[in-house]
């Protein structure tokens, strides 16, 4: 392996691409466009059967999950350079109002009855984040606040984090709604795309909807963890005619594109987004974005969404309808081009391998 050359192995929960998503998006993005600006960047998806540690120099980490910390650990004994993206925030807020993941808790508290508030309780107590971050060489938030939460949070030197923004591609900024409006009979609609999930708080949408007569079109598959969530949704979509759920389409697909192109609005108003893909793709889109309030969407988005408190069934739907009254203009589009795109996301990342193996050199 010569010096000027980069191996990279990139890791994340083994069923992460089974229940496909943001996280895995902008693992395939960013070694697709690493490789293409640099020839003396090689990147690999990890295979527990067939790959050598030892053949590489830097193992990229994705999400901060526990099935992945052995190899961390290992990797780190073999002198590896860890790089972590870790696509974090707090789960405070969602574990405080979440019914199911509240019955959990009960559930758990019956063996941890010294536990007397949520916050002793929590993923930072299930989850070994700490443990990540100091592993870390280099760790690769997707923006600045994420890196302030995770430097306060865990009380992790700033020195260490280098944040690199998440990107679009530019494909988005030119799409035609052709092909959605002749196959659904649907325009000008309100359009969410993700998984149908707690974090999501798609169900919050769907009361937020009761007196909407604007068409509602939801595109995403539910998470398999949380089936009985599914339902509930299910069921508030099937009593409201405005609401017209699709199902999955592929990132990318001919249909999903057309879709963002024939919405005026994107509506995401999850527990926290940092700072959701399907947003970046649907601000370029031309759409009017309505967001939540919380994570990282704010450093991204500026004064050009609306955006509201996920708690709040009220607050969803007033933005909605603003956002649905103003007339759509090219300054999102134009913000989103100048700053998020997956080349600048490579260039970021790659400066932080160069960044990692120069400790490595010095040391």
């Amino acid at each position: 392996m010569s010096r000027e050359e980069i191996k990279v192995l990139y890791y994340t929960d083994p069923t992460a691409f089974q229940i496909f998503g943001g996280a895995e998006i902008q693992m395939q993005k960013t070694k697709e466009y690493l490789e293409k600006m640099n020839g003396n960047v090689c990147v690999k998806f990890f295979d527990f059967f067939k790959d050598e540690l030892d053949e590489y120099n830097i193992l990229h980490i994705f999400q901060m999950r526990p099935e992945c910390l052995s190899l961390c650990k290992l990797a780190k004994i073999k002198g590896l350079k860890i790089v972590l993206s870790p696509i974090y925030w707090p789960e405070t807020e969602i574990w405080k109002y979440a019914s199911i993941i509240e019955k959990m808790l009960s559930k758990i508290r019956i063996f941890y009855s010294n536990f007397k508030d949520y916050n002793y309780l929590t993923f930072k107590t299930l989850y070994p984040y700490k443990d990540f971050l100091e592993a870390a060489d280099i760790v690769v938030p997707n923006s600045r606040i994420e890196a302030e939460v995770l430097s306060k949070e865990f009380r992790i030197n700033p020195s260490k984090f280098f944040p690199v923004p998440v990107g679009v591609e530019g494909i988005f900024a030119n799409l035609k709604p052709d092909f959605f409006v002749k196959k659904y009979g649907l325009k000008d609609f309100v359009l969410f795309v993700g998984r149908i999930e707690q974090t999501k708080n798609v169900l919050t949408l769907l009361k937020a909807y009761s007196n909407i007569e604007i068409p509602l079109v939801i595109i995403g598959h539910f998470n398999l963890w949380e089936h009985e969530y599914f339902v509930k949704c299910k069921g508030l979509v099937e009593h409201n005619r405005n609401i017209h759920y699709l199902g999955f389409m592929p990132p990318y697909s001919k249909e999903l594109l057309s879709a963002y192109a024939a919405a005026k609005v994107f509506v995401l108003p999850s527990w926290h987004e940092i700072p959701g893909l399907c947003a970046l793709e649907a601000g370029l889109a031309g759409c009017n974005l309505v967001i939540t309030d919380r994570g990282s969407t704010k450093e991204y988005f500026k004064d050009y969404a609306f955006y509201v408190n996920p708690t709040s069934v009220e607050c969803i739907k007033k933005k909605i309808l603003e956002a649905y009254e103003k007339p759509k203009d090219n300054k999102l589009k134009e913000h989103i081009l100048k700053n998020y795109t997956w080349e600048k996301t490579a260039k970021r990342t790659l400066a932080a391998y160069d960044l990692a193996l120069s400790q490595a050199s010095q040391n």
